[in-house]
């Protein structure tokens, strides 16, 4: 069943209701205004994978760099997109906390995400008991975050087919650049009162020999999010440690050569005490405790050689990179006379992911004539291997017997078997440019060969005893063809068609699951198909020294997603009920997105100082499989804001509106879901310069104790889901943070 409701009026209802809180903004609140910046040196990596500016881009690209992390008090990546509408990050309020990004309705491993041009491992995620999310660098360590939306699998390859998030991380020159010292200092100290939380970094620089050093380390220590709602949350402590090491040679051979060490480790201890006692599965749970790791680490060495004839560029990488998470439950069962007696339950869920990667991207400037050709061309290739492990003892705590068989299951067990990736692709695009240099055109093409081959163990083929893991290669070819055009020097236009793609994950190609308790058994599926899109977006870009605004609409389609674990009814010869992932589903997704910055001080004398902002999202999807509403789609949201820099630089503030409309046109088909309430909060942002190189910056958020709901955090709960509560996001708190920079 769907719920539609006429949505006309919807977002002018949003710029009306956020152009008003702007304009009382600019008589009462105050912000730092970022230095003028001439448009043509607007740079950004992530669209043609070197430096290209903003004008010759035809995509929209969102960019976050750290004095705007540092600005906004940032302390996780749900921060980080905090004000930028259409970027979401989910999270659990009962134990697994933040996942990964969702950029225009798409999230999880559809994201790809690059940190310092190396993919981060993916998320995974089976049962109640095990979700990895998705590690990313510190943001203390960050330098910027590029966001490309829409298909960008033309470059990037597989998992970009919803857009790519890419984080940069300091280099020794971040800190010694400017200062005419052979050493720099960045330190920092922080409270957060979202959740008790503090943190502290110290990050530093020094020639050492005949290179640059960077090291860094940070901190972070806190408890359970608040909530504005009247539960108590779950009571959760958890630490976490980063640390970096970079180590720069300009005067390499063959040109600047960086060698780099970077990881961390989360560590978190968690009381799930909002489901003890709840109907169904956890009706006679009396304790159920979580105790989580999940350690990060990469090294790598890269190297920008000098120009040849050959190539005017070439940046080659080598990387090894991965993550180990470990997740352990603790559980307490009450007695169920007559049949059952009380009982302990331990649960250890163990996930490894390792790559070896190497990369190399070449640019190679042509003058053709009457056309100018900037080519990018490369190749990325990478081995990628997982592995994944559950196991269990359940006690009776009367006769003290022990067994490994829980629920039908018998454990250790893997939900897939150990499994090598290998992927290796070729890409090229030309950027062609008219002599006039008003149009540019901008066609691409990757090919990716993808190779799935699964190891099965004992473990594997004792848990799977009728299902034989199989293997699986596939080609892929992402074509991508983008036009920009220059009306004037302060106005331009693109367009783009990209095809991205998603390869077949090993957890749907082999599910691994055997369950004679319940007579139900998974198959695996050597038949799966790449998911596949094709995107679509036309936009305007108009830059001056007062105004810079960019908007866009896009429409993308997207064919053959993977569907986990499809019931394919009774299987004849066996009886058994059989599961398996196929490719079943195709969804629309379209909208409109805006983002305008203003400096006002520009405009008129009078108004010195003074700047402001407004960013808005709209979009809707449509399960074309179901023709029903796509549930991944999120409301219409709008960011203003209103910033006063003082003439003298010691001081600045920002009060920030973010109004997003209620949910509303769900696909509640198997039951009907909670649909939230619409919002809006207010928060308040200020930073202050105290001499000496220290500095402060503080905020107090959410202004007037709004209890609200994201739909990001809620999506999938029934209407009458008892626990929805707990999503509700905090009230008021505030955040400060020092830093010190010598």
């Amino acid at each position: 069943m769907s719920t539609h409701h006429k949505t006309s009026g919807e977002l002018v209802f949003l710029v009306s209701t956020a152009l008003g809180a702007m304009g009382a903004g600019l008589t009462s609140a105050a912000a730092t205004a970022a230095p003028a910046t001439t448009p043509d040196l607007e740079v950004i990596t992530v669209y043609a994978r070197h430096l290209t500016p903003v004008v010759r881009v035809a995509a929209s690209v969102t960019v976050i760099d750290q004095a705007a992390v540092a600005r906004t008090l940032s302390a996780d990546v749900k921060d980080l997109v905090r004000y930028e509408p259409g970027l979401t990050v989910r999270n659990d309020p009962f134990r697994f906390g933040l996942d990964t990004f969702s950029v225009r309705g798409l999230g999880g491993n559809r994201v790809a995400v690059e940190i310092d041009g190396i993919p981060a491992a993916g998320g995974f995620a089976v049962g109640s008991f095990s979700d990895t999310g998705r590690a990313f660098a510190d943001l203390a360590f960050v330098d910027r975050v590029e966001f490309l939306r829409g298909p960008a699998s033309s470059l990037y390859g597989s998992d970009a087919i919803g857009g790519i998030v890419a984080m940069t991380t300091l280099r020794p020159a971040s800190l010694l650049a400017g200062t005419g010292t052979s050493f720099a200092m960045r330190n920092e100290a922080g409270y957060e009162g979202v959740d008790g939380g503090w943190h502290a970094a110290a990050i530093g620089a020094a020639t050492a020999g005949p290179g640059d050093l960077l090291v860094g380390y940070v901190r972070r220590e806190g408890h359970e999010l608040d909530s504005a709602a009247d539960v108590q949350p779950d009571p959760r402590d958890y630490t976490a440690d980063s640390v970096m090491l970079k180590y720069a040679l300009d005067a390499a051979p063959g040109g600047p050569l960086t060698l780099a060490a970077e990881g961390g480790r989360v560590r978190q201890n968690t009381a799930v005490d909002a489901f003890l006692g709840r109907p169904g599965r956890f009706v006679n749970t009396t304790q159920l405790d979580g105790s989580d790791e999940a350690k990060r680490y990469r090294v790598s060495v890269e190297q920008s050689l000098q120009a040849t004839r050959w190539f005017d560029g070439l940046e080659w990488r080598a990387y090894w990179q991965g993550t180990d998470t470990a997740q352990d439950t603790f559980e307490i069962r009450k007695a169920a006379p007559p049949r059952t007696p009380p009982l302990q339950i331990v649960r250890d869920f163990s996930f490894k992911e390792s790559t070896a990667g190497a990369e190399l991207t070449a640019v190679q400037a042509v003058d053709g004539g009457r056309f100018t050709h900037d080519i990018v061309y490369g190749l990325d290739a990478a081995r990628t291997r997982i592995e994944e492990l559950r196991d269990g003892l359940q006690t009776n705590l009367i006769t003290g017997a022990a067994t490994s068989t829980i629920l039908g299951e018998t454990f250790p067990l893997r939900d897939m078997p150990i499994t090598d990736v290998t992927e290796i692709a070729v890409f090229a695009q030309d950027e062609i440019a008219m002599r006039d240099a008003r149009w540019t055109l901008v066609p691409a093409l990757r090919v990716d060969y993808y190779d799935l081959n699964p190891h099965s163990d004992g473990i594997y083929r004792e848990d799977n005893p009728h299902s034989a893991a199989v293997g699986l290669n596939e080609v892929s070819v992402a074509p991508k063809l983008g036009v920009t055009y220059r009306f004037s020097e302060s106005l331009g236009g693109f367009f783009q068609y990209a095809h991205g793609f998603r390869s077949p994950p090993p957890e749907d190609v082999n599910i691994g699951l055997e369950l004679p308790l319940f007579n139900v058994r998974a198959i695996p599926n050597p038949d799966l198909k790449p998911e596949k899109s094709n995107g679509y977006e036309l936009g305007l870009r108009w830059r001056t020294a007062a105004l810079s605004l960019t908007g866009s609409v896009y429409y993308n389609d997207y064919h053959d997603f993977i569907e986990s674990k499809v019931n394919l009814g009774i299987d004849p010869a066996s009886s058994v009920t059989l599961f398996q992932s196929q490719n079943i589903s195709r969804a629309r997704i379209y909208g409109a997105e805006l983002s305008l910055t203003l400096r006002a001080d520009d405009l008129s004398p009078r108004l010195v100082g003074w700047s402001g902002r407004l960013a808005a999202a709209w979009s809707r999807g449509t399960d074309v499989s179901q023709n029903e509403p796509l549930n991944s789609v999120e409301p219409p949201s709008i960011v203003a804001g209103a910033r006063f820099d003082a003439s003298s630089g010691r001081w600045g503030s920002e009060i920030v509106l973010t109004a997003v409309q209620p949910k509303r046109g769900v696909d509640d088909t198997p039951v009907v879901l909670y649909e939230p309430d619409g919002y809006a909060t207010i928060d308040w942002l200020a930073n202050v310069s105290l001499g000496h190189g220290l500095s402060l910056n503080a905020g107090i958020f959410n202004l007037t104790n709004q209890a609200y709901i994201e739909w990001a955090d809620v999506r999938g709960r029934a209407a009458s889901d008892p626990l929805v509560p707990y999503y509700t996001r905090p009230g008021r708190n505030a955040s400060v943070t020092l830093h010190w920079a010598f």
